[in-house]
């Protein structure tokens, strides 16, 4: 039994008596805590199906919501955080790796405490910051006290230890022989060069408020992103090249220039080893919480005789149609072999030769750029995975200096709000907009989109229909242990516009990478559900799939070795017999509950080479529900008797997500039941 504090739904309230909730959304803005870490305990290798060797209690990392002392979510269980690998018995520069709890959105407004726990004489932990929602700690305020250890032990308390004198705990380290960025760290190998892992510590945070992300920007980079923030030759690096926020003021634009502790930087993002060439892009997340209203500019730039530096796929929240970051994607425009077939080096992939000149209009959309940047249309390993082109500064060739990549002025703009808004939420990886051709004529694409029946005769995807696409998407957050293959986070939504709601619409996957431009191109999606300005609904019975079945969805394979079913589920699923293949490309890490859907079938030796389309049934938008103020329910107690307790409303309960609600006769606040052991829903109304 998952026992939840409090949640609120705004009107309706939807609870789960059950460790696979059909669906686990609360409408809220986003909330989720990153670790930088560095350890020897995280997973086993690369055994994608062995247990982590994190363990409750033992050795782990816990938060307690409420903070009255009791861990409610472990690391070890968060199950879209994958640890299958990452492991170093060495403290360096190039082994931390970044670990999440994802989905803490039901949780905004709770205080609550971190439990760093090393109770084990095998394995080391070691710490370069914890932050909460991806803020960077000077301009955006990190709401956990002292998260990058910067002032010892201060805001944390030593429950117990093996270690007599607990500052040892703590590790300057300016000369970046450690760690890349904040010069401290924490380590329960005391001395961090002895390689005794015996040593132990359990350390609890003070309490802070969880609160929601208010604004942010999203993108994808490449390269040196933190170096210009890094420590002083951090891996090699001259610091000369970096990703930051340049902030105005509400009636002026930004001042052209990084200003320490007004602009915001890219913190802690790791692109490799300096001079590598590496071109792999992550995902990153700007949290620009109390900055909405301030005139902004998404800026890169290259100083550096060591990095290269590249942008693509920036958007402000879940801005898909880039009305706010004008071209973030930098596609607009880009020549197609129907607007122009002979514009073959547009198709051919020899990005390298196309300046921001060359483009149809003579220089980029939307963008101020300096100094030698090109267009891209592949990176180092051929399997960049946004739209059709990024820009950059060269590459293998890291001796372009004097570049800046500068979006046109925006205003941040805050997350649309809940009461006011309906939207279409899911999760996924790999599910973006994107689309190669080949010098041949062969069309590599895959597409998550929501397809609304505008002209209502039942057709999905005529001329007058209206396409919501999944756009502007990364793979995976930097610094990531298992290389693009993580759920994306945020989860995606479409707001929907006032004319659309109500309307028919079906949710649609196609994946057709196949064996051309196969690697990484497979898709996962997951937990489709509706939210009406008031509650979360699953779009339609199983729009989870965690009826463990296909049903209410139309599944087509066209090909694909070993690619065989759409659907695929956990570990638990796999080995009873209910599944073929995992969920997330053989990580098996799900975002809700035991099943999923994706097209990377390596169990049955199917790969990443899978083909096909996964439509929905078609499902009625909503439409903003109307009623008072929100209401919001309580819920203690433990697995004999559990209490629920509410200001206002009736309370209804069903055996399924999807109802049907009946009212619980005569329940009044507080309301007793026992857990049965089976699934029960109930929500406020």
């Amino acid at each position: 039994m998952k026992l939840i504090k409090q949640m609120t739904l705004g009107m309706s309230l939807l609870l789960a008596l059950s460790a696979n909730a059909a669906t686990n959304n609360s409408g809220n803005a986003p909330a989720f805590i990153t670790i930088d870490i560095c350890s020897n305990g995280i997973g086993d290798g690369d055994g994608n199906f062995d247990a982590p060797r994190m363990e409750p209690e033992v050795f782990d990392i816990g938060l307690d919501f409420g903070a009255d002392g009791s861990v409610d979510r472990w690391l070890s269980n968060e199950s879209a955080t994958y640890m299958g690998r990452g492991n170093s018995d060495v403290i360096q520069p190039g082994s931390w790796i970044r670990l999440y709890f994802f989905q803490l959105d039901e949780f905004t407004g709770q205080n609550v405490q971190v439990h760093l726990v090393d109770r084990s004489q095998d394995y080391y932990m070691a710490i370069n910051s914890i932050r909460v929602s991806g803020a960077d700690g000077k301009v955006i305020s990190n709401p956990l006290k002292n998260g990058f250890f910067e002032d010892g032990l201060t805001g944390w308390n030593v429950v117990e230890s093996s270690i007599q004198n607990h500052d040892t705990l703590i590790h300057k380290d300016t000369d970046a022989t450690f760690v890349n960025y904040s010069g401290s760290f924490l380590s329960t190998m005391s001395n961090p060069d002895s390689g005794d892992f015996s040593e132990t510590a359990v350390l609890v945070s003070e309490p802070f408020q969880l609160a929601p992300v208010t604004s942010f920007i999203y993108g994808m980079v490449s390269g040196g992103g933190s170096e210009f923030v890094n420590l002083p030759g951090a891996l090699g690096s001259d610091n000369k090249s970096g990703v930051y926020i340049d902030l105005g003021s509400e009636t002026e634009d930004p001042n052209g220039q990084y200003d320490e502790g007004v602009d915001i930087p890219l913190v802690g993002f790791w692109g490799g080893a300096a001079g590598g060439g590496r071109n792999d892009f992550a995902s990153v997340f700007f949290n620009t919480s109390g900055k909405e209203g301030l005139r902004a500019q998404v800026v890169g730039f290259d100083d550096s005789l060591e990095y290269h530096i590249a942008l693509d796929a920036f958007r402000m929240n879940w801005d898909w149609e880039e009305s706010i970051i004008v071209n973030g994607g930098f596609d607009q425009g880009i020549p197609t072999p129907e607007s122009d077939p002979s514009a073959f080096d547009w198709f051919d992939e020899v990005g390298d030769f196309l300046m921001p000149s060359d483009h149809p209009s003579g220089s980029v959309p939307g963008w101020q750029i300096k100094g030698d940047t090109f267009f891209f249309d592949a990176n180092a390993r051929k399997d960049h995975m946004s739209g059709r082109t990024f820009l950059g500064t060269g590459g293998f060739d890291l001796f372009n200096t004097g570049a800046e990549i500068r979006s046109d002025v925006f205003v941040i703009q805050n997350i649309p709000d809940a009461a006011t808004n309906v939207f279409v939420q899911f999760a996924s990886a790999q599910g973006t907009d994107r689309i190669r051709y080949s010098s041949e004529g062969a069309v590599a694409f895959a597409r998550v989109e929501l397809i609304v029946d505008v002209d209502g005769n039942g057709e999905f995807g005529d001329a007058a229909d209206f396409r919501y696409l999944q756009r502007n998407q990364g793979m995976a957050p930097n610094q990531s242990n298992s290389g693009r293959d993580l759920w994306h986070h945020p989860e995606y939504r479409w707001y929907i516009k006032e004319e659309h709601q109500g309307m028919s619409a079906i949710f649609r996957a196609e994946d057709n990478f196949g064996p051309f431009k196969a690697s990484w191109g497979w898709m996962c999606i997951d937990d489709l559900f509706v939210w009406n300005g008031q509650s979360a609904e699953l779009a339609f019975p199983n729009s989870d799939f965690e009826q463990g079945t296909l049903d209410n969805w139309n599944a087509q394979i066209s090909g694909g070795t070993g690619f065989e079913n759409w659907l695929s589920g956990s570990k638990k699923s796999i080995e009873a017999g209910l599944v073929t293949h995992s969920v997330m490309n053989n990580r098996v890490v799900e975002i809700d509950g035991d099943f999923a859907a994706d097209t990377a079938a390596r169990e049955t030796g199917g790969g990443d080479s899978g083909l096909g389309v996964l439509s929905s049934i078609p499902f009625s938008l909503p439409s903003l529900a109307q009623g008072g103020g929100a209401a919001s329910i309580k819920l203690t107690g433990n697995n004999q008797e559990v209490v629920l307790e509410w200001e206002s409303g009736t309370l209804h309960s069903a055996e399924s997500v999807s109802g049907p609600y009946n009212e619980v006769t005569g329940a009044t606040s507080p309301h007793q039941i026992s857990p049965s052991g089976t699934e029960k829903f109930f929500i406020v109304r």
